[in-house]
């Protein structure tokens, strides 16, 4: 099996990416988060994870062991192939989808393109455990197990008033968050103001 590419990018068509390593051209699909400053000559490393159908050979590609570790746990979903797998990691990073997943907040995972509110909540509930360890590896995730019950609280409910003023549940758990990491103190209106103040500096 092939579990890594180093070698020069030839060519980007969408998602796939057709790198040559020793004469070799491999083409791999890749999440968009993970294509952000990919150019074509440019040398790059990928993680990939290769699936082998009867009627295609498969390569998918990732920047890091965590994306690609994350990727594996997806797919084995009831209802979650690859190509959603790649949709999930083209829409979160592996910290803020870690960090909606331990939140609970299944709409915020509608936003991915072909996830529906029964998959969603079927990705909290068989994630529920196995995304632990993405979350102990990633220290600005807010977790049961490093978070009282007050920041918890205080966490969820600026989510939900971020919400009620219409910012996307994704942007406001990545800015809240943003915020608990230099101010693990807050209540929830103070996490509120400086959440928008935040926002508004962007």
């Amino acid at each position: 099996m092939i579990g890594s590419i180093n070698g020069k990018i030839i060519r980007i068509d969408g998602v796939t990416v057709l790198i040559e390593a020793s004469g070799v051209g491999y083409e791999v699909d890749m999440p968009v988060l993970c294509m952000n400053d990919f150019t074509a000559g440019k040398t790059v490393f990928v993680y990939t994870h290769h699936v082998v159908r009867e009627d295609a050979q498969v390569l998918y590609g990732f920047n890091t062991f965590e994306q690609r570790a994350l990727f594996r746990e997806l797919i084995k979903i009831n209802g979650v192939g690859p190509k959603m797998a790649l949709a999930v990691l083209s829409t979160f990073t592996v910290e803020d989808f870690v960090q909606t997943v331990l939140a609970e907040q299944s709409t915020a995972l509608e936003q991915i393109p072909g996830v529906g509110k029964k998959t969603a909540q079927r990705m909290m509930v068989d994630l529920k455990d196995s995304i632990k360890k993405f979350a102990d590896n990633t220290q600005q995730v807010l977790t049961p197990a490093t978070a009282t019950t007050t920041n918890t609280e205080a966490f969820n409910d600026a989510i939900a008033a971020l919400s009620a003023l219409g910012y996307r549940e994704a942007d406001a758990i990545k800015t809240v968050k943003l915020v608990l990491k230099e101010h693990s103190d807050f209540n929830t209106q103070d996490l509120i103001k400086a959440a928008l103040a935040l926002i508004s500096k962007r």
